[in-house]
């Protein structure tokens, strides 16, 4: 944002000169069309125009001095000003020694000698202004270029100005210094158009031509000026005045646009003009022939004055003009193979037998760090490779048949590039002198690659190393569990047996136990039943301790059913018999059996008579549901339990559903794993022994169901199994 504001400055100041330098340009012109009525009108007015505008191009220019950079830019602005104010100085002389004589004709005097000193400090300016060379293959073209234009400048300055003052001067008796002004911008015009042909018109400033265009308006100024110093004298405040105050104009509006152009460092676009000034600059040649030619031609038709001067000069610079087309034209077939070299991706040169570059494309210059073909051309090859000791003989095994080999490319800040290089001898054509032409290949990406391969295998061989060292020490150390592994498999499997025999022995202790405890068992319940249905007329409290007595031996006689129920199954010995089962009627002995429950009133059935009928043993299947039944009534004091059943798609689902507290979400997984609880507490309150719900498991996946536990909705619990129906064992051929 800071440094916009600069710009910004500048562009306001130039925007707001524009109205008042056309306000002051008409009237001034106004004044010399219509004015100048007296001679002290003209001395005044004239005079101080002149140096006003003088002083201010010359203000102007120091002003811009100051505030481009430092470098050539600011050296051309300082020797412009320079110049600027000795021509300053001139005019301020001469409107004094106008106003000393009280006459407007003034005569040639010693005061003219100020113009050389300002004419050379322009020059210096002029040649300081940075600039960039004319894109040129060759030197011959160029130097036609200046001859034809110089000596084309040179006649017409002489056939139209010098000539005519030079016999004006003869005639009137005139001093020689009459020339001097004239001659001085002459020299200058030649200055302009070398610098033109030389420089790259791209590249040239926008300043510097306003300049040029300036001199280009003192030149005709100065023409009449010396015209009337060798006749009858100069005359302040007349027309020819005018090309001074507009040089001097254009002067100062070259120096405004000097800091902006410097701000703005890239290059302008090739615009319109830009393209008619590349134009102008290759056509400039064949025209000032044409305009020498034309000049010749109109002066013999017109005037009948013949011109051998003229003509000779005519007839050489055509000459010289078809010797520069084929100059030219062997240089447009050298650019096209210049065009291909310089297209070539690859860092492409051209050397001489001595190792000289004489050709660059932009690949080697991007390579090598350098900007400019004009830093590389010229130098011995050995400079831009390493190692240099054997350029020679790179260079003379080229020469005779070719070489190639591995180098590297020095580049401008010291560092090393990895090329290959391959030279190869040029055939000179009629007896012109061996080259040799090289092609460098950027090995930066292999040598990369290389390193990173050589790396890659390296680590791979220490990996490799380690890799066997470690598979040394893990054959050990698997040497050493697998005599670890086989003792404790042989201690595994010798307590396995152990277990195995103490299972037996557990089996058939239980069993023994079992079938011990099932006879005393049934003898007690059958003198029991008799006492309580004989007919016996036993007291109340004697038949309720007798009725207490038969139920826990009931409830002793089915944990004995279940532990032998276990047994059986866990030694793979509990005979089942599938069968197709209606519910309704397998389930009836047990609906019978809890009628005589004392709470039989909690429970209600809801057996659909018209299930599908189910695969499965009649026994076990009423055991898992007795033991879901006594479960619930153990664990729900009060309310409703539910002993249903319903098909659904491919089982019939069988339910005891209850009103109480319901189930602990982490323990449902757990609850029919054997001997588990849900509450160690409930072994106080409730009599049970965690087996009921594992024996309903058991017995439901024996026949091929499952089993499964949720709350309720409404609260309670469900424990619920599956049973396949018939259709659907009968599908997969059961």
């Amino acid at each position: 944002m800071l440094a916009s504001q600069p710009q910004d400055t500048q562009t306001r100041a130039r925007r707001s000169l524009r109205p008042l330098a056309a306000v002051f340009g008409l009237l001034y012109a106004a004044w010399l069309l219509w004015g100048r009525a007296e001679p002290w009108e003209r001395v005044w007015m004239g005079g101080v125009t002149l140096v006003f505008a003088g002083l201010l191009s010359a203000v102007l220019t120091t002003r811009a001095a100051r505030r481009v950079g430092p470098g050539r830019l600011r050296q051309a602005w300082g020797w412009t000003s320079a110049g600027l104010w000795a021509w300053a100085l001139g005019d301020a002389v001469r409107l004094a020694a106008q106003a000393a004589a009280a006459d407007a004709t003034l005569r040639l005097s010693a005061l003219e000698y100020l113009y050389i000193p300002g004419a050379l400090a322009v020059w210096v300016g002029l040649l300081r202004f940075p600039r960039q060379p004319r894109p040129l293959l060759g030197r011959l073209g160029l130097l036609f270029d200046l001859t034809l234009v110089s000596t084309g400048a040179v006649t017409l300055a002489w056939l139209w100005a010098l000539q005519p003052v030079v016999d004006a001067q003869a005639s009137a008796g005139a001093s020689a210094l009459v020339l001097l002004p004239l001659g001085m911008d002459l020299l200058t015009l030649l200055l302009l158009l070398s610098l033109f042909l030389l420089s790259d018109p791209r590249s040239l400033p926008a300043p510097l031509g306003w300049v040029g265009l300036g001199l280009l308006a003192y030149l005709f100024s100065d023409l009449a000026y010396t015209a009337m110093l060798a006749g009858p004298g100069y005359q302040s405040g007349t027309l020819l005045d005018l090309g001074w105050v507009i040089g001097d104009g254009l002067l100062a509006w070259a120096a405004l646009q000097a800091p902006v152009a410097q701000m703005n460092a890239e290059p302008p676009p090739a615009g319109r003009v830009r393209r008619w000034v590349v134009r102008l600059q290759a056509l400039l040649p064949l025209l000032t022939v044409v305009v020498v030619g034309w000049y010749s031609l109109v002066e013999w038709q017109l005037w009948g004055r013949f011109n051998p001067t003229a003509l000779w000069v005519t007839l050489i610079l055509g000459l010289g003009l078809i010797a520069r087309q084929g100059v030219l034209t062997g240089e447009v077939e050298m650019q096209q193979y210049a065009n291909l070299v310089n297209s070539v991706a690859e860092p492409t040169f051209v050397c001489d037998s001595k190792g000289r570059l004489r050709l660059v494309n932009p690949a080697l210059l991007e390579a090598a760090g350098y900007t400019q073909a004009n830093d590389l051309l010229g130098r011995p090859l050995q400079q831009l490779v390493h190692p240099a000791e054997g350029t020679f003989g790179w260079i003379t095994a080229g020469l005779k048949g070719g070489w190639r080999g591995e180098i590297h490319l020095r580049r401008r800040d010291g560092q090393m590039l990895p090329v290959s290089l391959a030279l190869r001898p040029i055939l000179p054509a009629r007896g012109g002198r061996l080259a040799l032409a090289g092609t460098a290949h950027d090995l930066s990406l292999q040598k990369r690659q290389q390193a990173a391969l050589q790396q890659a295998y390296e680590q791979i061989a220490a990996d490799r190393a380690e890799l066997e060292q470690l598979n040394a020490q893990l054959e050990v150390r698997v040497a050493e569990k697998t005599a670890d592994l086989t003792q404790a498999l042989e201690q595994l499997e010798a307590q396995n047996r152990a277990l195995q025999q103490l299972d037996e022995l557990k089996t058939e202790f239980v069993s023994l136990v079992s079938h011990e405890l099932r006879a005393p068992l049934t003898n007690i319940s059958g003198g029991i039943e008799l006492l309580l249905g004989g007919g016996y007329r036993l007291p109340v409290r004697a038949r309720g301790n007798l009725t207490l007595v038969q139920a826990e031996i009931q409830r002793l006689s089915r944990f004995v059913e279940t532990i032998l129920d276990l047994s059986a199954l866990d030694a793979g010995r509990l005979p089942l018999y599938p069968a197709p089962l209606l519910l309704a009627a397998a389930l009836a002995p047990l609906r019978q059996q809890f009628m005589a429950h004392a709470q039989a009133q909690r429970l209600r059935w809801d057996i659909p008579a018209d299930l599908p009928p189910v695969l499965a043993d009649e026994q076990a299947l009423n055991s898992a549901l007795f033991h879901l039944l006594d479960n619930a009534f153990k664990y729900t004091a009060s309310g409703e339990i539910w002993a249903q059943a319903r098909a659904e798609a491919h089982t019939v689902r069988v339910e005891v559903c209850d009103q109480g507290p319901g189930l602990d979400e982490g323990q449902i997984p757990l609850l029919f794993e054997r001997f588990y609880r849900s509450n160690a507490g409930d072994s106080q309150a409730v009599y049970g022994h965690g087996l009921g719900l594992y024996i309903v498991r058991r017995l439901v996946e024996a026949m091929g169901g499952e089993v499964g536990a949720e709350n309720r909705p409404q609260g309670g619990a469900c424990f619920w199994f599956r049973l396949p129906r018939l259709e659907e064992r009968g599908e997969h051929g059961l």
